[in-house]
């Protein structure tokens, strides 16, 4: 499994883009990034969207994208994946006809370039041989994390945007999850900042790894705020973890 970091930042600034993980060049784990770093080509070849929230810096990317699509008349289509909470946002808030076009109408009602579908946190969604897990976390509005395992049996787990959680570590049981993209966007001394916006800092991620009944190979980090970056770094250097790795644009992932 090959995933691209297209960003994996908590503050957009140059060089430092929001939240977009693709894998495999057809499966985007959230979309805060991707028609600044991906050619059109690339862009077509994307075929499911798996959201973790609705929250600007993890959608903000999909308006362009099917723009991109329909005006170029590509012959391609995409599938928008998430809870009820999330794509109901979507459609109330952004997909309205007024802040954006409704695209899952265009450029045919009968053939749209993008379709919503509801997951479910009971049964995994299979893409192109792909098994993908939901599982709720604990954020500020209603947000999910996704396991992807790949035909192989290798996974991935994405937390996306959390705070102190649960139910996702138990995911983790009898899947070779060989590693884990999780966030940290505040440094310890923010913790109730964090806890109140549901995010973790260094020493509530210590927590969650405690949690875990097994461990991943690799844990990457991503969210964070970029005026804490130092700070935060030195702080992740104390965790008694697995390697730690912070997460760059561009960077490729193998698992």
């Amino acid at each position: 499994m090959k995933i691209r970091v297209l960003g994996a930042s908590g503050s957009e600034v140059p060089g430092h883009n929001s939240p977009a993980f693709l894998v495999d060049e057809f499966l985007l784990m959230d979309a805060g990034t991707i028609s600044l770093s991906l050619d059109r080509d690339s862009q077509c070849k994307i075929t499911h969207i798996f959201l973790t929230h609705a929250h600007l810096d993890h959608i903000k990317g999909i308006p362009f994208l099917v723009d991109n699509i329909v005006s170029t008349n590509q012959a391609c289509a995409l599938t928008i994946l998430s809870g009820k909470e999330v794509l109901k946002d979507l459609k109330k808030h952004l997909f309205n006809n007024r802040i954006w076009p409704d695209f899952s109408r265009l450029p045919k009602h009968d053939a749209p370039v993008m379709r919503y579908q509801e997951i479910s946190t009971r049964n995994f969604i299979e893409v192109h041989g792909y098994r993908i897990y939901s599982t709720p976390v604990h954020h500020s509005v209603p947000a999910y994390g996704y396991m992807i395992e790949d035909p192989e049996g290798n996974a991935v787990l994405y937390t996306g945007d959390t705070g102190p959680t649960e139910k996702i570590w138990t995911r983790m049981r009898k899947h070779n999850v060989k590693a884990l993209i999780t966030e940290v966007s505040f440094p310890d001394e923010l913790e109730e900042l964090a806890r109140v916006s549901g995010h973790l800092t260094p020493s509530l991620l210590k927590g969650e790894i405690q949690k875990m009944p097994v461990l991943p190979a690799r844990i990457y980090i991503s969210h964070l705020k970029l005026h804490y970056k130092h700070l935060i770094e030195k702080q992740l250097a104390t965790v008694d973890a697995p390697p730690i790795v912070l997460l760059k644009d561009n960077m490729l992932l193998y698992v």
